[in-house]
């Protein structure tokens, strides 16, 4: 034990950094880091914008790969919503972290017909996204990718920088280490306006390094002091 104290003691003196979760949000407790623009909600069908197991939404809505809950939404108009509408995290400190890092597992479901029904810019309806952005320290909201379709005009897969989103839960991710500040927030917002248009989300996670503050010297001396004088006493038992 003494010796796991020294060189946990001599790692923090040379500034060891450690990488450390700044917020996760699996959606395992009801409306706890996050708020949305809207009261959540469902049909119990195929509208919906809501926190599920999948209880309370479509049974014909399958994603795999599932951990427990996750946060849904289809057809967001369907039940009177104005689009787009909005899921935001709480702020959460970055405050002396490095190397900032977000990953997000997302899933869509295979519609019915065979087809997947989100549409591009081209639509009469406009195009179905779902951007994902942060703001630091309070300011303005910045895109780090979007979720929409391949750039027909209708009943696209959805993508991410070129990579389909299936119905199986799976991360995407964006380098954030260019950043530093004292808080972030995270924001998604979605525009999905029909029926088969539809993106599930679980476990957001921010990471980064933060740097091991190191006791003064003085400190790190009686502690090796301490070591020494155990070390001893052991060898003369």
């Amino acid at each position: 034990m003494t010796s796991f104290r020294i060189f946990a003691a001599l790692s923090a003196a040379a500034g060891i950094a450690q990488a450390s979760d700044l917020y996760v949000q699996n959606f395992e407790t009801a409306g706890l880091g996050y708020t949305t623009s809207v009261a959540e909600f469902s049909d119990g069908s195929g509208d919906y914008f809501t926190r599920t197991d999948g209880s309370n939404i479509s049974s014909s809505v399958n994603y795999n790969n599932v951990d427990g809950f996750y946060f849904g939404g289809q057809d967001l108009d369907g039940e009177g919503a104005g689009l787009p509408i909005y899921l935001t995290t709480d702020t959460f400190s970055i405050s002396g972290a490095t190397d900032l890092q977000f990953a997000i597992d997302l899933a869509e479901d295979a519609a019915n017909d065979g087809n997947n029904d989100w549409d591009g810019p081209g639509a009469s309806s406009g195009a179905d996204t779902v951007a994902f952005e942060y703001q630091l320290d309070g300011g303005a909201w910045v895109n780090m990718f979007t979720a929409q379709n391949d750039g027909s005009t209708f009943n696209s897969a959805a993508f991410v920088n070129g990579v389909m989103i299936t119905d199986t839960f799976s991360t995407f991710s964006a380098d954030l280490s260019a950043l530093s500040g004292s808080t972030l927030a995270i924001r998604l917002v979605w525009d999905l306006d029909a029926g088969d248009e539809d993106l599930a989300i679980d476990n957001i996670r921010v990471t980064g390094n933060i740097a091991v503050v190191p006791l003064p010297t003085a400190a790190w001396a009686g502690i090796g002091m301490l070591g020494l004088m155990a070390s001893a006493r052991m060898r003369r038992k």
